[in-house]
């Protein structure tokens, strides 16, 4: 026997379970548990009082009791029943948005204790270019040649090297998306609350350990300028590109499906906006039809914010006379149109590849909502 809300909606067999509820408009999946099949029926019953009048009038007529001619004196179409019931099961959600967030953070992160490769993986590999880039760079000279080019340089590598890291923030949301679309569609709990719980427990955590010990790496290493504020700067904009890498897999793995295809597209607009970074041509001599595309590219954002950061107020002297010093850190970002005049100039980029990364989580949540539900 199986009941909704204390109302009786089928008894018989077990065998038969699976074919009466298909009469009524409920298809079971090839290879789906006919426990889950049953419980995931009981589910969408109790949120529609119709249909769970519907199959209590069925099973009063089949199995005649003593609650029978209660229930025949309204008619399974009336107004005024439909109402009183929807009153009466009026669908509340089981637990408060704390709750669920509580629950599910804890399964995340219980799942990341439990297979702890990937958090493994990503600390390693940031320690790893890290050091990379501080051998690659080390104690970068305040010297006209290489000093400036090789600044640049690794400007430019600690950009790529933290957001190109992030690749692997594609992954987890396709694994759990079958899952995901099960536990949904039962009513286990809402979308707002999966997307936060993966937010605090999964893709920030993942990226705050791993920049912060990239930044405290590749910074003293390459020998960059070293005060505090000049090092804050630079920890939350490595931060916020690691930051813009996750949201923009997140959106793609909740778009796409597939690994290997989200994967591939994920690397084609990473590198376009990479190619529009200002780093590999200078952008006042590409086509102008496709001069847009440098206002969507993060790693511009993040790589102006440092080298503004880097260069403002630095002097360069010539390789073998360390007294004379004919360039200027303000030379160098006037040639590259870099706008240095007041703090606004360094931090309307920031703003950007903030804007940039809030706006892909945003889209990652309308496309979570949009994800078809059918299990």
């Amino acid at each position: 026997m199986f009941m909704c809300k204390g109302r009786c909606v089928y008894q018989g067999s077990a065998k038969d379970v699976v074919p009466y509820f298909a009469k009524q408009g409920y298809q079971c999946e090839p290879y789906e548990n006919p426990a889950d099949y049953a419980l995931d029926v009981l589910i969408d019953v109790s949120r529609k009082p119709e249909t769970l009048t519907r199959l209590n009038n069925i099973y009063n007529i089949t199995h005649p009791n003593s609650l029978t001619l209660f229930h025949r004196q309204y008619s399974s179409t009336s107004n005024e029943y439909i109402e009183d019931e929807r009153r009466k099961y009026k669908v509340k959600a089981a637990r408060s948005i704390g709750a669920e967030i509580f629950y599910l953070s804890q399964r995340t992160l219980r799942n990341a204790v439990r297979n702890p490769a990937l958090a493994l993986s990503q600390t390693l590999a940031s320690i790893i270019i890290g050091l990379l880039a501080g051998l690659l760079f080390y104690e970068l000279k305040k010297t006209t040649e290489p000093g400036v080019q090789n600044r640049l340089g690794a400007i430019f590598f600690i950009v790529i090297s933290q957001i190109f890291s992030n690749l692997t923030a594609l992954e987890p949301l396709i694994k759990e998306r079958v899952l995901f679309i099960h536990e949904h569609s039962s009513g286990y709990y809402r979308i707002f609350t999966f997307f936060i719980a993966k937010l605090i427990c999964d893709l920030i955590p993942m990226r705050v350990i791993p920049a912060i010990l990239f930044s405290i790496i590749s910074y003293f290493m390459t020998g960059l300028t070293r005060t505090g504020g000049q090092f804050f700067i630079f920890l939350i904009t490595i931060f916020m590109a690691s930051l813009f890498g996750s949201a923009m897999c997140f959106f793609i793995s909740a778009t796409i499906s597939i690994f290997a295809v989200a994967l591939i597209v994920v690397i084609l607009v990473l590198v376009i906006m990479m190619m529009f970074s200002g780093f590999l041509v200078d952008l006042s001599s590409i086509f102008s039809w496709l001069s847009w595309i440098q206002w969507i590219s993060a790693f511009r954002y993040a790589s102006n914010v440092l080298t503004i950061n880097e260069f403002q107020g630095l002097t360069f002297c010539l390789p073998n006379q360390t007294d004379f010093c004919p360039m200027t850190g303000d030379e160098i970002l006037d040639k590259r149109a870099l706008a240095h005049a007041n703090a606004w100039d360094l931090w309307k980029n920031f703003l950007a590849l903030t804007l940039m990364a809030m706006l892909f989580f945003i889209f990652s949540y309308i496309q979570l909502i949009r994800i078809k539900k059918t299990k």
